[in-house]
């Protein structure tokens, strides 16, 4: 007597590699997004010092260096940890 065994779902439909390519999808939009985040927040800040160094008051332009540093700073911890919990 023949036995009858039932196709699984992976079988028809190849789970695995639909899984890795949505993967690799989402790192790469993740990166992407990761890397005009870090753009932007360049640019921004470049305005900030630009408009600050306008003003000619010493005052406002070392509080805006400082407010820079601090932004740049915060935007590249934040973007080294999103792209390391990518890579996982």
């Amino acid at each position: 007597m023949a036995t009858q065994t039932t196709p699984k779902i992976a079988d028809l439909y190849n789970v695995e590699e639909t899984v890795q390519r949505w993967t690799e999808a989402t790192r790469k939009a993740g990166n992407e997004y990761l890397d005009l985040y870090d753009k932007t927040v360049d640019q921004i800040t470049e305005l900030e010092v630009k408009t600050a160094a306008a003003t000619k008051l010493p005052l406002v332009s070392q509080l805006v260096d400082t407010h820079v540093t601090l932004t740049r700073e915060v935007a590249g911890v934040y973007v080294t940890a999103a792209r390391d919990l990518l890579k996982a």
